[in-house]
C-alpha cells in the first residue's frame, strides 16, 4: 500500500511523465529501492527528499508539499487504522505464525498469485488455482476489448508498460506497480495479491518490460490478467487433475496474454511466427505457441 509520501511522489512523477525507471536512475537508485520507498517497506533516507526533488525540478512549494507528506510518513502506523477486530486479527497472526501447519501456510500462499522464473508461458509445471470457467473464444474477446480501451486498431504492439504504469493509475485509483528485488522476490517474477489494486513485478522483469523484453512484457501481460480476471478470488484452492484446464488461473491468464499481445486483428499483417514476434514485442517462443493456436482456430484468413 502507497505511504503518504508515496503517494505525492507518485502523483509528482506521473504529473511530469516520469517513470518509475525513470526516477531511479535519476537519482542514482534502483527500481526496486524507489518502489519500497513509496510503499514504505523501506525508511525515507534523510537525503532521499532532495535527490527527489532535484531529478523532478520540484518547485518550493512542490518541495514543501512533500515534506509534509514524509512526515506523515515517518509517523504513521498502518495498523493502528484498522478496526478493533482486525488489529485483533493481526497481533494475534504475528504470534501464531510460526505454529502454523505447513498445509495452511500453503493454502495462505494460494490467494496470492503467481509468476515464477521457472514457469514458461502455456507450459508451466505447476497448476493454477480454480477458478470460475472461461473459454478460449471468451478470453480472446475480454483481451480485444482491453486492447481496444488502451490502443488504436492500427497499432500492433501493446504498450503494457505505459498501461500498467501511466493509464491504469488514472483509471483506477491508488493502482500502482510494485517493484521488488530478486533477493526478496527470488524465483517470483509477478503476483497480484487479491482484493488490493497492485501489481507486483521483480525488479529485472519490470525493467526488461520497459527495455522490450519479450518474455517479460509477457509476464507484465500475465499478471495483468491475473489483476483483471483473478484479484477478487479470495478462497482458493488448486485444480485437480481431472477438472479442465479452462478453470486454471494460469492457463487463463496465458490466453489473455498471448492474445492480448498478439491480437488476432492483425494476423494478416504477418508472414511468419518469427516476424510476428517481431511486430508484437513478445518471446519467439510465445509467437509460436500463438500461431499454432491461431491456425488450428482457422483465425488466418478471416
Amino acid at each position: 500500500m502507497l505511504t503518504p509520501f508515496g503517494i505525492a511522489v507518485r502523483k509528482l512523477r506521473l504529473d511530469k511523465g516520469m517513470r518509475l525507471l525513470d526516477l531511479a536512475e535519476a537519482t542514482g537508485r534502483s527500481s526496486a529501492f524507489i518502489s519500497a520507498i513509496e510503499t514504505g517497506r523501506k525508511p525515507i533516507p534523510d537525503a532521499y527528499l532532495l535527490s527527489v526533488a532535484r531529478a523532478m525540478k520540484l518547485s518550493a512549494a512542490e518541495i514543501r508539499e512533500l515534506r509534509r507528506a514524509a512526515d506523515r510518513t515517518r509517523k504513521e502506523v498502518p495498523v493502528a487504522t484498522l478496526p478493533a477486530d482486525q488489529r485483533e486479527l493481526v497481533a494475534a497472526f504475528a504470534r501464531k505464525i510460526d505454529e502454523l501447519p505447513l498445509s495452511m501456510m500453503a493454502d495462505l500462499k494460494k490467494v496470492i498469485l503467481k509468476s515464477k522464473s521457472d514457469d514458461v508461458p502455456f507450459h508451466r509445471k505447476r497448476r493454477g488455482i480454480y477458478v470460475p470457467p472461461m473459454s478460449t473464444e471468451v478470453i480472446r474477446g475480454f483481451a480485444e476489448k482491453v486492447r481496444s480501451t488502451f490502443v488504436d486498431n492500427e497499432r500492433i504492439d501493446f504498450p503494457i508498460m505505459e498501461i500498467l504504469e501511466f493509464k491504469m493509475a488514472s483509471l483506477l485509483d491508488g493502482f500502482h506497480v510494485d517493484v521488488q528485488d530478486k533477493e526478496s522476490m527470488g524465483s517470483e517474477e509477478g503476483r497480484v495479491v487479491a482484493g488490493e489494486n497492485i501489481i507486483v513485478l521483480r525488479e529485472d522483469v519490470y525493467e526488461g518490460a520497459w527495455k522490450e523484453n519479450g518474455r517479460d512484457r509477457f509476464t507484465a501481460c500475465h499478471e495483468f490478467a491475473h489483476f483483471l480476471m483473478h484479484r477478487t478470488v479470495t478462497m482458493a484452492r488448486m485444480r485437480d487433475d481431472g477438472e479442465k484446464i479452462y478453470c486454471d488461473a494460469e492457463w487463463q491468464a496465458d490466453t489473455f496474454a498471448g492474445s492480448l499481445l498478439m491480437s488476432t486483428r492483425h494476423l494478416s499483417r504477418f508472414k511468419s511466427p518469427d516476424d510476428a514476434a517481431v511486430q508484437c514485442k513478445m518471446s519467439a517462443p510465445a509467437a509460436e505457441v500463438m500461431w499454432t493456436k491461431y491456425q488450428a482456430e482457422g483465425r488466418f484468413g478471416q
